[in-house]
């Protein structure tokens, strides 16, 4: 939740809390259904920073910091792994900025939000408007009309998500080319599952935790579909001979594998060297034996 809690104050500070979190609880509705999205709605409610004391808004400010871009520095992790890269030794400033991305992650996210609910009202304008000369047609250029910007926030966020997090040097245009094709697997999958969800109630065999089970699915889902859309990504970069190396953050990730076994064949040498020297006592004690016996 600490990463809705951010996005809901972030937009919020313009639209108002409650309306950013209808319009918020309105969307995840389509995908997983209302009940999960009033649990969702319950969750961000109850996890809300409440003005008790400055101390435990500053500690709880923090904790949900660090808890808001934790989604990203995993997703850092697993954006490296794809393209074969790794973090250099990680210190103190670059865990810092590690953090800092990741928190530019989530202003991002709440950005396109904003994006979102402005020109969302701007479309209900126009079409007030147009409905007076063209009422047969109105409705379905609104619906056109949210596609597409639905469309091109999702593809933004993912654009956005392939260019910032990898520690690797890459083409803008390249990152827009996996995430349209990611955006347009997500919203199929996403009429997909919507539909699974409202015929057949998956949650419903779990009882209580059935919100829980739809969240945890629906999370699953748009992970399988970022990752796919993460390694069409790198096949892109490849078939157009792009030239794709490490940031001045990272290295190629065979630099690491050599150096971890470089260090453990120092260790078979050590280990050999006490074999020997225990086999040599071992052979000077059965010769002192011998000239005993």
């Amino acid at each position: 939740p600490s990463l809705l809690i951010i996005v809901v104050s972030i937009a919020g500070y313009f639209f108002g809390r409650d309306a950013v979190q209808g319009r918020l609880t309105g969307e995840i509705s389509q995908f997983i259904g209302q009940d999960t999205a009033s649990a969702v709605e319950s969750m961000i409610e109850n996890a809300a920073l409440t003005q008790d004391s400055t101390l435990m808004v500053i500690f709880g400010l923090s904790m949900l910091v660090f808890g808001a871009t934790g989604v990203f520095f995993q997703l850092k992790i697993a954006m490296n792994n794809i393209w074969n890269v790794a973090a250099k030794k990680t210190n103190l400033m670059r865990l810092i900025l590690d953090r800092v991305i990741s928190l530019g992650m989530v202003f991002v996210l709440g950005l396109l939000l904003l994006i979102a609910m402005v020109v969302s009202a701007l479309l209900h304008i126009v079409a007030d408007q147009v409905e007076n000369f063209f009422p047969d047609i109105t409705g379905f250029m609104v619906i056109v009309a949210n596609y597409l910007l639905s469309f091109f926030i999702i593809t933004t966020l993912f654009a956005s998500i392939f260019k910032l997090l990898p520690d690797i040097k890459i083409r803008i245009r390249t990152t827009y080319v996996g995430a349209s094709l990611t955006t347009v697997l997500f919203l199929i999958g996403e009429s997909l599952i919507s539909f699974y969800f409202g015929q057949s109630s998956p949650g419903s065999v779990y009882g209580g935790a059935s919100s829980v089970v739809l969240i945890l699915l629906w999370v699953y889902f748009t992970c399988l579909i970022l990752f796919f859309g993460a390694e069409f990504t790198v096949q892109y970069a490849l078939i157009t001979k792009e030239k794709v190396v490490p940031n001045r953050f990272g290295e190629p990730a065979i630099y690491q594998e050599l150096e971890k076994l470089e260090q453990r064949k120092m260790e078979i040498k050590d280990e050999k060297q006490i074999l020997d020297r225990l086999k040599s006592h071992l052979d000077f004690n059965e010769k002192q034996e011998n000239k005993e016996n």
